[in-house]
Formats: C-alpha cells, structure tokens, sequence
C-alpha cells in the first residue's frame, strides 16, 4: 500500500472485494469512527474508478476547488462524489457512487499529517484485514463501461479508447466541468 502526494496532502486508496455488512451505513460509520483527526476518510463503489490515477486526478481538482473557494459542496467527500458521479445532484451521485452491500468498494484517506495518516491506515487495515484487495482499484473494462454509462455512452463510443491513460485523463478532464 503505498502513499500518492498531492502538494501538500498525503492520499491512500485501499481496495475492499466486498462490502458485507448488513447495513452499508453501519460499515462507513465504522469505518469512519476508525480515523483520527485531520484525516479524511471517504468509501465509494469501486465501479466508479477507472483506476487509481482518475480518483487521484478527481480528488485533486477537488483539493484545489476547495483553496479556491470553487467547490460543488462545504464538504470536500460530497464534492469528490459528486465529480466522481458526473452530477451536481447529491442524491444521484449516491445512487451512482455511493457504497453497495455485496460489492467492491475503495476507502480513500487523506491529511497533510503523514503520522496520522499512517495509524488511521493502520487501524483501518486491521479491522478490514480479510476483504482488503488491491486489484478493485485496478482500471477495468467494466468500470470504464460503467462510467461511461452514467456519461450517456454506450459501449460503442468512439471515445472508448484501449489507451488507459487517454481514457483516465478524458474522464478527469469531464469531471473538472461539473459545476453548481
């Protein structure tokens, strides 16, 4: 598991096989009440990533719309879902982010105190221990279909390239343009 740098703010992406809590809300509340201080935790479907470079892409134009005053929320976790999502409707970006029982899942932390950062990792890692998979956060030809989906595309498009990285920045680039 290692550590991605964003400026100043330190990110760890965790992959989940699957969610199976009996109740999806009970889980992130856990998962959350596992953080220390000054970390961000955030959980979202897996589906929804096209790898760990577009959510680190994503969480980066959300970081910088924070700064500036330009977010799509007060909370940086509903903006980064909401550009993940597509939408500025917070209720479909749950419907099409959001976690699902029985299904992939990523945990994304992040904090400028690396320390910090590291134990909530750690505590976290250990109550997930057995459905810990980092091959969820690989790009897929089903999460790319998936997004693509909730962009109004089918399978068919044009755009739909086998060049991961133009796909990765295409979809990075589109969820820029998001907006109130």
């Amino acid at each position: 598991m290692k550590y991605h740098k964003l400026e100043d703010t330190l990110v760890c992406l965790i992959g989940i096989r699957t969610i199976e809590s009996p109740l999806v809300s009970d889980f992130i509340s856990t998962i959350q009440s596992l953080s220390l201080p000054e970390v961000t935790v955030q959980l979202v479907s897996a589906r929804s990533v096209y790898g760990p470079d577009h959510l680190l892409g994503i969480l980066k134009i959300t970081l910088e719309c924070q700064k500036r005053s330009l977010a799509l929320s007060h909370k940086p976790q509903t903006d980064l879902l909401l550009r993940l999502s597509f939408t500025n409707q917070i209720a479909l970006a749950f419907d099409r982010s959001g976690l699902k029982k029985f299904l992939p899942a990523v945990v994304i932390l992040y904090s400028t105190d690396k320390k910090k950062l590291a134990r909530t990792r750690a505590k976290i890692m250990g109550y997930l221990s057995t459905v810990v998979d980092d091959a969820v956060l690989a790009a897929s030809d089903e999460s790319r279909d998936y997004i693509f989906q909730l962009l109004g595309s089918g399978k068919n498009t044009c755009l739909i390239d086998e060049n991961k990285n133009f796909v990765t920045q295409y979809l990075i680039e589109r969820s820029a343009l998001i907006i109130k």
